[in-house]
């Protein structure tokens, strides 16, 4: 029923709700720089109504809800851009550290040295007995093995940081997936669906989702208040309501994943593995058998979760099997072999084919289930370049993991495959080579692990085991007076081809070489013996000694007569023997009659010569490389410039479709000052009209009041 009453009240709503409007209007430009505000608007609805004489009467207007302009559409497509914008903005980063140790543009890089150090070899040719060409070769040389290790400690160095990066990352992933969980519980606790709606909270929780797509790829299904669900890409949660689940960063750990048949026997069986790397292993067993030896079973191998596997240098895949007395087997960088789950020295157990072990050389992320099952997410990249879908794939923290692993790891893997063949190469020519002097005792500069292993097992343990050949090396001992002894009796001269087999158990490990020298020559001459685990000869008194060609390889894998020593960019340096004494510089070349012609030089042009030689390099995962030196150190030049630029270039491509999205989020929830101060105007006067309606109807009520007067 009309009343005057009923106009008042119509006032005081109006009144209500235009205040109520302002300060909403007056919130927004408050807040019209805030990072992550969104613009928030009043919802009203007109009041109940009346039947009175003049039919339905309204009663005014009721302020409903403040909502808040958020468009859910754009805000999933950004995440996904911006995920990926970190994750290759981190990954350029990175990279363009790397794109620094490597700049050739100065006349002070490997290459350069190289050229100086072959240079200086060819300056020997000429001048084979000057103490200074000598020197100066060895001070090149030093140069040169210098920039490796500083290399490879620089990529060691980033490879640290990129640690200490991950770990952080992984806690601040933690942290936020616990924020958005307990911003979830809050929401629940605080929203009256159609009257009050926590708009602050759902900003924060958009805000810590945002932080977190920054760091992973994130997939998020609202269904309504606080039950909302972040997943990864791949599916793993990481906020359902209000659980969050944990990530941790922790050494890789081995997983098996047994056959039928294994599963029906109840194999115990277990992959172990000594050494490091940047890559996963995954081994697959091909023919069923024991662990190892005759008749044990083969497996093989891949890099990246079995998309490809590792092949022969004819292209063939390669298959593996256990050493029947050590039980290890060399697979890529790490020595492996298989025990009992219990016990790794257990060799009792057997294979079935289709049984699969998971090694994780390496740190490792892993996502952790409500059971407390690990799931590894560290982030993969198959053969081909694409990404492994069931792992991580965006972010800053994904972009690390692949700088770390990927990156850093296959510029360290080519770095050392130089460094190495380079060794290899120049070990093999000058432990054939004689110096101005002949030794009266000698060390091998490498040792074995078990000096009656073969050398080419992974028993031994030898850096260069992998590249002899059967074959032997001549050894000559000369009398005091320097020329080549003779046999008293016989008068035939003293010296013998040590056979070096890697076929026959009787010449192929270290114990036999020292047996054959020893045979050869002791005592009456030298004596040879293994010094912790190294080949180490000595000469009678009056007696010394030299070396001669080597078809086998042994002397340069057992650093005896060499120039170099280690096997990686990080280890390589010159032999001590050689920087204390010039005259230990290998030039000329004992001839077959084991004599030393003056002026020879026949060392020191193949080592000279080898600045143009074709030589092979080798890269777990990779097909061989023949290259010079300098070709190959320019391929790897250009491969960190290349993988710097798409990285830059995919940086700032997924950054500009990021800002777009960004852009048109804010056009939807962002504050437009022109616009609020239009709605600012607008309230005010609907303030004031719902002022005058109330006067007008306290003027009314005074007359109807005056007529009782």
């Amino acid at each position: 029923m009309s009343s005057l009453s009923s106009l008042l009240s119509i006032g005081r709503s109006a009144l209500s709700t235009s205040q109520a409007a302002l300060q909403v209007t007056g919130n927004n430009i408050a807040n019209v720089d805030t990072e992550g505000y969104s613009k928030q608007t009043l919802i009203t609805k007109d009041g109940s109504y009346v039947s009175g004489s003049a039919g339905q009467l309204g009663s005014g207007v009721v302020a409903q809800e403040v909502v808040r302009s958020h468009d859910q559409f754009i805000e999933a497509q950004y995440l996904q851009r911006g995920t990926a914008r970190d994750r290759f903005q981190t990954l350029y980063a990175g990279l363009s550290s790397m794109q620094n140790l490597v700049n050739e543009s100065n006349s002070k890089g490997v290459n350069a040295s190289l050229s100086n150090l072959f240079g200086d070899w060819g300056d020997l040719t000429g001048n084979t007995d000057s103490a200074a060409t000598r020197q100066t070769m060895l001070d090149d040389t030093n140069t040169l093995l210098g920039l490796y290790r500083s290399m490879s400690s620089s990529i060691e160095q980033l490879r640290s940081q990129a640690d200490q990066a991950i770990a952080a990352d992984v806690e601040t992933v933690n942290q936020l997936a616990k924020d958005i969980a307990d911003l979830n519980k809050q929401i629940n606790s605080t929203q009256v669906d159609g009257q009050n709606i926590p708009n602050g909270l759902y900003d924060a929780r958009d805000k810590k989702i945002r932080e977190l797509s920054a760091l992973v790829d994130v997939n998020v299904i609202d269904n309504g208040r606080g039950n909302l669900t972040v997943n990864t890409n791949a599916g793993q949660t990481i906020v359902d309501g209000m659980v969050s689940y944990e990530f941790k960063y922790e050494q890789g750990k081995t997983v098996r994943q047994l056959s039928s048949d294994s599963i029906t026997a109840g194999s115990d069986v277990q992959a172990y593995y000594e050494g490091s790397d940047t890559s996963e292993y995954t081994l697959r067993v091909k023919t069923s058998g024991g662990l190892g030896g005759v008749g044990g079973a083969t497996f093989e191998a891949s890099l990246d979760g079995g998309k490809t596997w590792l092949t022969n240098d004819d292209g063939t895949v390669a298959t593996f099997q256990a050493d029947g007395d050590t039980g290890k087997v060399k697979v890529g960088d790490l020595d492996v072999w298989f025990g009992s789950t219990t016990d790794p020295t257990d060799a009792t157990g057997t294979l079935e084919e289709g049984d699969t072990f998971t090694l994780v050389p390496k740190k490792a992320l892993y996502w952790y289930t409500t059971a407390g099952t690990p799931v590894n997410v560290t982030p993969q990249q198959y053969g081909d370049g694409t990404d492994n879908p069931s792992r991580l794939t965006g972010g800053s923290l994904t972009g690390t993991f692949l700088f770390r692993d990927e990156e850093l790891g296959s510029y360290q893997k080519t770095l050392d495959a130089m460094a190495k063949s380079l060794v290899w190469e120049v070990n093999r020519i000058h432990s054939q080579g004689a110096g101005l002097t002949p030794f009266t005792e000698v060390q091998g500069s490498y040792s074995v692990n078990d000096s009656t292993a073969a050398l080419s097992s992974a028993g031994a343990g030898l850096a260069f085991g992998d590249r002899l050949e059967a074959g032997s090396f001549m050894m000559y001992v000369y009398d005091a007076d320097g020329k080549l002894a003779t046999d008293a009796a016989t008068g035939e001269p003293i010296q013998a081809a040590i056979q070096v087999d890697t076929g026959d158990l009787a010449h192929d490990s270290l114990d036999d070489i020292v047996a054959s020298i020893n045979t050869a020559f002791s005592p009456t001459y030298l004596t040879a013996s293994v010094v912790n685990g190294r080949l180490s000869i000595a000469s009678a008194t009056g007696s010394s000694f030299r070396f001669g060609d080597d078809s086998s390889g042994a002397l340069a894998a057992l650093g005896v007569n060499t120039l170099l020593t280690g096997s990686t960019a990080g280890d390589v340096a010159v032999n001590s023997v050689v920087a204390s004494d010039t005259n230990k510089v290998c030039v000329g070349h004992v001839g077959a009659d084991g004599l030393l012609a003056s002026g020879d030089n026949t060392t020191a042009k193949a080592l000279a010569a080898l600045e143009d030689k074709d030589i092979s390099f080798y890269v777990t995962g990779q097909a061989p490389v023949s290259q010079t030196l300098g070709e190959y150190y320019s391929g790897l030049v250009g491969k960190i410039g290349s993988d710097t630029a798409n990285a830059s270039y995919q940086a700032s491509y997924q950054s500009t479709l990021a800002a777009q999205l960004d852009a048109a989020q804010l056009s939807a929830s962002g504050v437009n000052l022109d616009e609020e101060l239009t709605n600012m105007i607008k309230f005010q006067h609907s303030y004031q009209a719902a002022a005058k309606l109330i006067s007008t109807a306290d003027q009314l009520m005074e007359t109807v009041l005056g007529l009782k007067n």
